[in-house]
């Protein structure tokens, strides 16, 4: 029935309407609960450390609970593995794809290089991940190995791809790929975790900018040089 000033049918349908909303707002909450999850982890173990890291911790800093957890990983060391492939993964592909389609000079790529890492990684919000590995390695060898197999490994090539860049073109002269490749990531790498442990206590400020464009600039000058 209905009348002017609002039926029972209306309101019923008012209802279902709430319902339906409801429903669909907890269908997107559970397909995004992974995310929050990983997110939450990430935040953890990059302020307190894999050890120090409770798995009921990282349930309520992402609004679940603990056993939430683990309908999507089986163990801390699961959501460890999830929080590196997922931080990662998308700064690694990246670069991958930059560089299959890039046409522009080795000079230049140098520059795109030191500079991509840097920004890509603040802006994944995982720069904290090198720190991490680093101050963890020796108490974790499995999830270090893991680092280095799906990370290090990957960058490294990504390094070696930018460097073949320039000696095909007979820009770049380079004795041996492997050992310069690991230069320039290490150089990399350890600006990362400098910045994110130790350049909070250091008085001399590194400008980064300045930082990254010297790299670039060192590494052609060094590269270009045959002699």
């Amino acid at each position: 029935m209905n009348n002017a000033n609002g039926s029972p049918t209306e309101s019923l349908n008012n209802n279902e309407s709430e319902i339906a909303n409801t429903h669909r707002s907890w269908q997107r909450k559970k397909e995004i609960r992974p995310q929050e999850i990983l997110a939450a982890a990430l935040k953890l173990f990059v302020e307190q450390g894999y050890s120090a890291t409770k798995v009921a911790e990282v349930a309520r800093q992402a609004g679940v609970q603990p056993g939430t957890i683990y309908v999507y990983f089986e163990n801390k060391e699961a959501l460890f593995k999830a929080v590196i492939h997922a931080s990662m993964s998308p700064v690694l592909s990246y670069s991958n794809d930059f560089l299959n389609n890039y046409k522009g000079t080795p000079e230049r790529l140098l520059y795109e290089l030191t500079h991509q890492w840097w920004n890509l990684m603040e802006s994944e919000a995982c720069a904290g991940i090198p720190k991490l590995i680093t101050a963890e390695a020796n108490n974790f060898p499995q999830l270090t190995q893991f680092y280095i197999d799906q990370v290090l490994t990957q960058a490294k090539h990504i390094v070696e791809r930018v460097l073949q860049y320039g000696i095909d073109r007979d820009a770049f002269f380079v004795e041996n790929i492997d050992v310069t490749s690991r230069m320039i990531m290490m150089s990399l790498h350890e600006m990362t975790v400098y910045e994110h442990s130790f350049n909070h206590f250091d008085k001399m400020k590194i400008d980064v900018p300045h930082y990254l464009d010297t790299l670039a600039a060192f590494l052609y000058k060094g590269l270009s040089c045959r002699n």
